[in-house]
């Protein structure tokens, strides 16, 4: 009896080890500086499995046996560095936050035709109208990366964005951090990311209107664009964070985490606006 209940003991015990999650953690450096990346996308593009790094550049992913069996690529991203993309066999190595994962700066070439003399026409963008009927909101603090996104028209070449607005219905954390993505749109869905610096936000206000200004940034578009607010950092013990639609309808876009697919409400925009300028002179049609 005693050598059937010890192999059965140790095979019970090899399969609750087997079934536990799997932890992956390491830190991101810049390759030149030497120092850590914050607020870099970490995730398996599409499988709704993604967190963002801290200020210290670490993170941690939390994998069950049987997503690590799919051996998918692990991907890493973030603006001003070049995207990487790291097979099962180098991410599945990642247990403790001493190991390094280096980033290249990116180098990108600046637009050498900037508009900024010259008369200019003003015009509100997207809708600062807010309804407390529709939103969207935050709840988990696991979902670092998550997303929420909103279509804008550009009617106008050489389009300048001087600010950005939305409403908060209710905020519940001490303060989110959020960062604020600007995306090309390609067949009516987010492409990628037309900015080249991190533009971040702290919310801390329990209600109302934020506003961010887009003074020390050149952002200049000549098509539709997307606008998001991302979270990447939460304070305080609770979180609920609910953002305001517009009862206007339009395009909305909503990402559960990082690297997650975007998930799309057609006829339900969020209440982002935007004041922004063209060339007066520009030619007409």
């Amino acid at each position: 009896m005693k050598k059937i209940t010890l192999p059965l003991f140790l095979l019970f015990c090899f399969f609750s080890i087997a079934q536990e999650n799997i932890i992956i953690t390491a830190t991101l450096i810049d390759e030149s500086s030497g120092k850590p990346v914050e607020f870099a996308n970490i995730g398996f593009e599409g499988r709704g499995v993604g967190t963002v790094s801290t200020q210290r550049g670490e993170f941690e992913l939390y994998l069950k046996p049987g997503f690590v069996a799919q051996e998918y690529e692990l991907m890493i991203s973030c603006i001003g560095y070049e995207t990487i993309r790291l097979p099962y066999t180098s991410w599945i190595g990642f247990t403790n936050s001493e190991e390094k994962i280096f980033l290249k700066p990116q180098t990108t070439e600046l637009d050498p035709v900037v508009i900024l003399s010259g008369k200019r026409e003003y015009e509100k963008l997207g809708s600062e109208t807010y309804s407390l009927s529709e939103l969207g909101y935050w709840v988990d603090k696991d979902a670092l990366g998550g997303e929420l996104a909103s279509r804008i028209t550009i009617q106008n070449e050489r389009t300048r964005l001087h600010n950005f607005k939305f409403h908060v219905i209710r905020n519940e954390a001490d303060s989110v951090k959020v960062r604020i993505n600007i995306y090309s749109c390609r067949n009516n869905m987010p492409g990628d990311n037309l900015l080249s610096e991190s533009i971040y936000h702290t919310i801390s206000q329990a209600k109302g209107i934020e506003e961010i200004s887009f003074k020390d940034h050149n952002i200049v578009v000549d098509e539709d664009i997307v606008v998001g607010i991302e979270m990447v950092e939460a304070y305080g013990e609770d979180l609920y964070l609910s953002v305001s639609a517009t009862p206007f309808g339009g395009t909305a876009y909503l990402r559960e985490r990082s690297m997650a697919h975007w998930d799309v409400r057609w006829n339900f925009g969020l209440a982002f606006g935007m004041l922004s300028s063209y060339p007066a002179n520009r030619a007409s049609p």
